[in-house]
């Protein structure tokens, strides 16, 4: 709730931070370096979520140095701890103190959410991430590099229902990504003639989901769909505490939370952005000795994205109408298109974990 309250008071103060809605700011003089603030969860509980975008960031900017040396790219980084709070702070620093043409970030739907309403035609946004259209006043700033969860979620639904389940539960968060993929699972489960034998919401930042999961095993599903980031550790313990021995899916697992349920999560489905490029995933792998997790590909496109935009036109302005007319783009994360309902879409697979490792099954 927290968080929702503060993007409820984020819109009400937005008449002190407008300042910035009406300033066309232009293009840095020659020599000067192009600015471009990143606002990324870098400490706290989700910091490795964070970090992967951050190196996708750093490897799109040595990229792009290489193949243009003339324009000179500076990147300020922001610490949101994913707390709306933090991400309008740290906006309001970036543009005021430090002058950015430019932002990357954040993150999470409710910072992003909270941030929409201010940014709308002031300053060019590109987010790995997402937010409702209800809280995007410019449905093209920020621009969204992120699958939108309705349809993900419906993807996935049809492929759990063609898998045979017909009984099954849910437990999902409050968070406005979340909340969204969690709605329409629910609808799209139902009207393929699916029924839920226990639903459950809680908030994102709960410390125990106990409660809520004993309900779900209680209930006796064939299946439990673990629908979210935020909670799908405390999920999987509980299961695992509680002996529930049905089936389980859940949706965008990264490596992150697929090596802290090692012991919790065999077999478990889910569906999340297909692989990358594997030209990315060895460039990625070669600069960090890691692979590339969710959403590494997403804010290396993100950040191109961004990059082709502020390198080539003059001011804000020219690059609001260019982010408007943005349609389709060929990344490391696959084709990203955006619907006339300006609804993001790009390749997505069914992955399974087995101890630890993620396995791609197909691609949906």
């Amino acid at each position: 709730m927290k968080k929702l309250i503060w993007i409820i008071v984020a819109v009400v103060v937005v008449g002190g931070i407008i300042w910035v809605s009406g300033s066309k700011k232009s293009a840095p003089v020659s020599g000067e370096p192009i600015k471009i603030g990143a606002l990324l969860i870098l400490s706290g509980d989700f910091a490795a979520w964070g970090e992967n975008a951050k190196k996708g960031i750093d490897l799109a900017l040595e990229d792009f140095r290489k193949d243009h040396p003339e324009n000179n790219i500076q990147i300020i980084y922001e610490d949101t701890k994913g707390d709306a709070k933090l991400a309008l702070s740290g906006f309001k620093k970036l543009t005021e103190v430090d002058h950015v043409d430019a932002i990357i970030g954040p993150l999470f739907s409710t910072e992003v959410a909270a941030l929409a309403p201010i940014v709308k035609d002031s300053i060019p946004v590109v987010t790995p991430s997402y937010a409702p259209l209800q809280n995007r006043p410019n449905p093209w700033n920020p621009l969204m590099v992120w699958m939108d969860p309705r349809i993900e979620a419906r993807h996935f639904a049809q492929y759990i229902f063609d898998s045979g389940v017909r009984h099954g539960a849910i437990i999902g968060t409050l968070d406005t990504w979340e909340k969204e993929g969690y709605d329409a699972f629910v609808e799209e489960f139902e009207k393929l003639g699916g029924t839920f034998t226990d639903k459950e919401i809680v908030q994102p930042e709960t410390s125990d989901v106990k409660l809520e999961i004993t309900k779900i095993v209680k209930s006796k599903p064939e299946a439990v769909f673990v629908a979210t980031y935020y909670q799908f550790v405390n999920s999987l313990k509980s299961l695992k505490d509680l002996g529930y021995p049905g089936k389980l899916y859940g949706a965008e697992v990264d490596s992150y939370l697929a090596d802290q349920t090692k012991n919790l999560s065999d077999g478990l489905q889910f569906i999340a952005p297909d692989f990358y490029t594997s030209d990315f995933v060895t460039e990625f792998n070669n600069r960090f000795n890691e692979k590339p997790g969710i959403p590494a590909g997403q804010a290396y496109d993100a950040a191109n994205i961004l990059f082709s935009f502020v390198t080539k036109y003059k001011n804000t302005t020219d690059i609001l109408q260019v982010m408007s007319d943005f349609k389709k783009y060929n990344g490391v994360s696959g084709q990203i298109e955006v619907t006339p309902e300006q609804r993001i879409v790009f390749p997505t697979a069914i992955f399974e974990l087995r101890n630890g490792d993620i396995v791609r099954l197909q691609s949906i």
